[in-house]
């Protein structure tokens, strides 16, 4: 579910935006409000006829339509509505810049772009391996063991290290 952050509304002046039909419009409301992309094309338009795939790509063009991405800047800029980037709108953005970035020859970007946009897919996960050496580790607990050997056995036996403790000096 995106997290929706409310903003403070200011004026917005419509004056310099292209007209737009009152479908549009009402696409644009929807979008504002927090809707993907799709569901604010279903509150809109009339989908009954339609999959989920086509609204998704009739959706998808009409946000990235000039006039209506035109009013959705405007609005954002003007602090109006909902900010909320749904993983859909996350991906489309990302999906973009690697077109830019292939277009300008900008192999290293367009790389980086998409291997973002399989992490957010979920194909690549990151994992940190443990590498520490095992020597190094009972190196450290001798150290610990000259100051607290108490303290050395107790993170050995948490950690289930093996260890030899060293041999404490008797007097002479």
């Amino acid at each position: 579910m995106p997290q929706r952050q409310k903003t403070a509304a200011i004026a917005l002046d419509a004056s310099n935006l292209p007209d737009l039909t009152p479908q549009q419009m009402e696409f644009v409301r929807h979008v504002l409000a927090g809707k993907t992309a799709s569901d604010a094309y279903r509150a809109a338009y009339d989908c009954s006829h339609s999959t989920d795939r086509s609204i998704w790509a009739l959706a998808s063009r009409l946000r990235a339509d000039v006039k209506v991405s035109s009013w959705l800047a405007a609005a954002r800029q003007a602090n109006l509505g909902s900010a909320v980037l749904t993983k859909e709108q996350h991906m489309q953005e990302l999906e973009r810049l690697r077109e830019i970035a292939l277009s300008s020859g900008n192999i290293g970007a367009a790389v980086a772009a998409e291997q973002t946009r399989g992490k957010v897919a979920g194909h690549h996960v990151e994992r940190i391996q443990d590498i520490t050496d095992r020597t190094d580790v009972v190196a450290t607990l001798r150290d610990i063991a000259q100051l607290n050997p108490e303290y050395a056995a107790a993170l050995a036996e948490q950690y289930g290290i093996e260890w030899a403790k060293p041999a404490t000096e008797t007097a002479h």
